[in-house]
This record gives C-alpha cells, sequence and structure tokens, in this order.
C-alpha cells in the first residue's frame, strides 16, 4: 500500500524539527560548558535530541556518531541528561557509536569510560564516588571512597540501572533493568542483574537458546500449514 503524499511530508517535516531541536541542544550545550569552565570534546555526527547539560571543573569526551535522549523513549521532555564532571582532574568519555536514553546520568570525580558502541537505557546513573563518607562523622566531610567506572565494548545497560564506584563491565555484557551494581570486575559475554547485582545468565547462551526457540517455532509452524493443506 502507497503511503499517502501528506503522511510523508509530515515524516519529513518531524525529521527536520528533530534535526533543528538536535543542533540547538548541542549549540546549548556547548555554551553551558563554556559557560561552566567545562572541557568539552564531541565528535563528528553527535545528536543530542534530549536537553544534556555538562557541567563540572573537568573534562567531557564524546566520540562518534553518539546520541543522547530519544523522543519515543518515554520521559522525553519531563527529564535531560546530565554529565557532571565534578571534580578538575574527573575525566568522563563516552566512545564513538553509543547510544543514551532520556535521563541519563553520569557524576565522575575521577574517570567513568563508557565504550564503543554501548546501549545505555532510560534513567540510567552512574558514579564513581561514595558522594558521602560512610562513617557518621565522615557523612558531611568526606566524598568516600573512589574508584572508576569502566564499561567495555558493546555493552547494553537496561532502563534505571545504577553503577557505583569500582564498577568494571566487559564487552558485550548486559546489564538488567533496575540492576544495582555496588562495583566489582565483571568479565565478557554475562549478563548482571539483582541488587547487589551478581552474574545470572550468558550471553551465548541466551543467544543460542532464542535462536533454538526460534526455529522451533517456525518448524511448529509450517507442520500446522502443511497439516491444514491436506
Amino acid at each position: 500500500m502507497k503511503t499517502p503524499p501528506f503522511l510523508l511530508m509530515r515524516r519529513h517535516i518531524f525529521k527536520f524539527l528533530r534535526s533543528l531541536s538536535a543542533r540547538l541542544h548541542l549549540l546549548q550545550t556547548r555554551m553551558g560548558a563554556w559557560w561552566g569552565g567545562t572541557s568539552l570534546t564531541v565528535g563528528r555526527g553527535v545528536r543530542f535530541y534530549q536537553r544534556t547539560r555538562v557541567s563540572g571543573e573537568g573534562s567531557v569526551r564524546i566520540g562518534r556518531r553518539v546520541t543522547l535522549g530519544y523522543p519515543i523513549g518515554g520521559g522525553f521532555h519531563g527529564s535531560c541528561c546530565e554529565l557532571q564532571a565534578r571534580s578538575p582532574d574527573a575525566e568522563i568519555a563516552l566512545g564513538d557509536f553509543v547510544a543514551v536514553n532520556n535521563g541519563f546520568l553520569v557524576i565522575s570525580v575521577k574517570r567513568v569510560e563508557i565504550g564503543d558502541g554501548c546501549l545505555i537505557g532510560k534513567g540510567v546513573q552512574i558514579l564513581d564516588f561514595d558522594a558521602h563518607g560512610v562513617a557518621p562523622e565522615e557523612r558531611r566531610t568526606s566524598i568516600g571512597r573512589i574508584a572508576p567506572v569502566v564499561l567495555g565494548k558493546n555493552v547494553w545497560v537496561g532502563n534505571g540501572a545504577i553503577l557505583l564506584k569500582g564498577t568494571h563491565i566487559g564487552d558485550n555484557s548486559i546489564v538488567a533493568a533496575g540492576a544495582v551494581v555496588p562495583g566489582g570486575d565483571f568479565p565478557a559475554d554475562v549478563i548482571i542483574g539483582g541488587n547487589p547485582a551478581r552474574i545470572i545468565g550468558d550471553v551465548r547462551r541466551e543467544r543460542k537458546e532464542t535462536t533454538h526457540n526460534a526455529n522451533t517455532f517456525a518448524q511448529e509452524g509450517a507442520v500446522k500449514k502443511t497439516e491444514k493443506k491436506r
């Protein structure tokens, strides 16, 4: 069925408006970073679909073809993305081809690194420090312990996950929605979930089971069609 001309025109108009909005958000982000004294580096083809705040005394580096915000991802109008390199030594680095959903929050006083091709869900939070001392007498005088957070390549972080100081996640791994990762080293190709988070599955095994189930479903469908013809 051929798409009506007015629908095609509407799609082109929406696409143009989204592109214009992304450019305006990029300009606002650059101006905000400059005004706040944050060192900001943005690669080619980056799109700020959602309003994004870059602040702090450190540096923020965003790689090529990164997208921040998703117009149909939920909470698009009621939230913003925020990258806060709080201390002079803080560094936030997003690799190439990273896709970030709405309401993303990163606060760093040391280093937060997100590898190439990562997918970040809605409302994800990443912090590389405690924010307050653990001891009662230190809670207003100390930021607590500090340790970098590093995500490998092609990591998928589900909606609402929280990644805390000292978290290291290997390539291709998945952090389940709502998981709270209090730190630790996780290998490649695993599924991480729970509070506190632990390894709950294997990406390769899940892929094999999904493929097997899909093939079985297709075979059953073919058998039913054959029976109907008879």
